[in-house]
């Protein structure tokens, strides 16, 4: 009964944090009033869309770890020395290129050059975290995984709750957001026991082969990465600039609407070891998709009651009645997340079975979404009008995809039957 489970205790525990970060939202609308929570939610975008870094490192970490001896440290590996430098080179250059744009991203988002610097550090704190966290999902330690994050998000709130308390408005969301990060990295950094030595060397000749395997990897992971953060914060980025004096009405919006993408992630994740167990056999890749279109639809019935009746009613009692202006965006912002959770899904199973071509699709959807972005903005749910339009051309796409691919793979099994008696 336990291993039955404890596949779906991670995403459990996912959603339990998603719900400690959304009260880290609420309350940070308490403290935050008028532009300067639209500003913090713009400086969370901008950083939920450069955390695609650590995301690539973390993945290309775990991926490399697992086929190593889980009982050697970091530095032992045969990519050790790699593994360990690399963020390390990857924080500094992130670095480097935010100061170098820092002009343009001040005139951009109309903030100061203090929260933005303190963001800087939040990026390169989480590129070390992510390598961290990569050899900890690598050796399936999941549930020193787990504590990693509750220590980062528990630590934010408390920080957060001490600095606001002080005086501090804007500065307090992004120090505190630091904080929970370092004290995540060091709760990371002794866990996984990787050692002081950064400059071991290994006598092992990495093959040619494997490097262009790593790039393929670590390409594949930041464009699906990149596309994923690209959608969850490029509006946000784009009113901030249009509209800042609606950006706080719209920021508590988002909070709401994207509840239907952090519980479909999470959803997405106890299908992940099935998807990569049975990628190539149509009948159980056919069940899943069936099962994962019932819970969608299930899914569609709560995004109808809860952003027509539910989330409306309840922003004064969780953010005041100065946010009320928000219910005009949620019901669209609900659709969207809902019809993003299907591209989401398909994404992830192309990803498992080794279909590269639906990089093409994302890139082309990402390209749209801009040019309808800037063809269109004479208020701030047109970004939201423009995502359905494109989310929804997207799905319908890999909709017919996923049939056409299980065809294929019935038409081979036919031949195969039929040629092999």
């Amino acid at each position: 009964m336990n291993n039955r489970l404890r596949p779906l205790m991670f995403p459990l525990f996912n959603v339990l944090l998603n719900g400690f970060n959304f009260f880290f939202h609420i309350a940070a609308s308490w403290y935050l009033t008028g532009q300067a929570y639209g500003q913090a939610n713009a400086l969370l975008a901008l950083f939920a869309l450069l955390s695609v870094l650590g995301l690539s490192i973390q993945l290309l970490t775990a991926k490399l770890v697992s086929k190593g001896d889980h009982k050697l440290p970091l530095r032992s590996l045969t990519l050790g020395p790699l593994l360990l430098k690399a963020p390390l080179l990857l924080t500094v250059l992130a670095i480097v290129m935010l100061v170098i744009f820092h002009p343009l991203l001040r005139s951009l988002l109309g903030v100061q050059s203090g929260p933005l610097f303190m963001l800087y550090g939040l990026v390169g704190l989480h590129i070390l975290v992510s390598s961290c966290r990569g050899d900890l999902q690598g050796r399936e330690r999941m549930l020193a995984l787990n504590v990693n994050y509750y220590i980062e998000v528990l630590g934010k709130l408390s920080l957060f709750f001490v600095l606001a308390a002080l005086g501090l408005k804007l500065e307090a969301l992004l120090l505190a957001s630091c904080g929970g990060m370092l004290l995540s990295l060091l709760h990371g950094w002794i866990v996984s026991a990787r050692g002081l030595s950064l400059f071991s060397h290994s006598g092992t000749r990495i093959p040619s082969g494997l490097w262009k395997s790593l790039g393929q990897d670590f390409t594949d992971s930041l464009i699906t990465n990149l596309f994923i953060l690209f959608c969850i914060s490029i509006d946000m980025l784009y009113v901030q600039h249009y509209f800042p004096e609606q950006a706080s009405s719209y920021a508590i919006a988002l909070k709401y609407s994207q509840l239907v993408y952090y519980v479909s992630y999470s959803l997405i994740a106890a299908f992940i070891p099935k998807l990569g167990a049975h990628g190539h056999d149509r009948q159980a890749l056919g069940k899943l998709i069936a099962v994962y279109a019932g819970l969608m639809a299930v899914a569609a019935i709560c995004v109808y009651v809860g952003t027509s009746f539910v989330f409306p009613s309840s922003i004064p009692v969780l953010f005041g009645s100065s946010y009320q202006s928000a219910e005009v965006f949620i019901p669209w912002g609900g659709w969207v997340y809902w019809l993003f959770s299907i591209v989401l899904f398909f994404v992830h199973m192309h990803v498992l079975v080794g279909r590269r071509k639906f990089m093409f699709s994302l890139i082309a959807g990402a390209a749209a979404l801009l040019a309808a972005f800037h063809m269109a903005h004479n208020k701030p749910s047109d970004f939201l009008l423009s995502e359905l339009v494109v989310y929804g051309a997207i799905s319908f796409y890999f909709v017919v995809d996923a049939y056409i691919y299980l065809l294929k793979i019935k038409l081979r099994g036919d031949s195969a039957h039929e040629y092999n008696p």
